[in-house]
């Protein structure tokens, strides 16, 4: 507790950071999921 108060700024910075890196993993992940099943339903449009 004694970091957090010496530094809140820096502290808050890494939140943040660790928020912006979870949050890009989450939807790079939730669109390599829904790819395969996109191109599905656009091969299946063209046929």
């Amino acid at each position: 507790m004694s970091s957090e108060s010496r530094e809140p700024g820096k502290t808050f910075r890494k939140s943040l950071l660790w928020f912006v890196a979870l949050w890009l993993l989450g939807f790079v992940g939730t669109a390599l999921l829904a790819l395969p099943f996109h191109l599905m339903v656009v091969a299946a449009m063209h046929h």
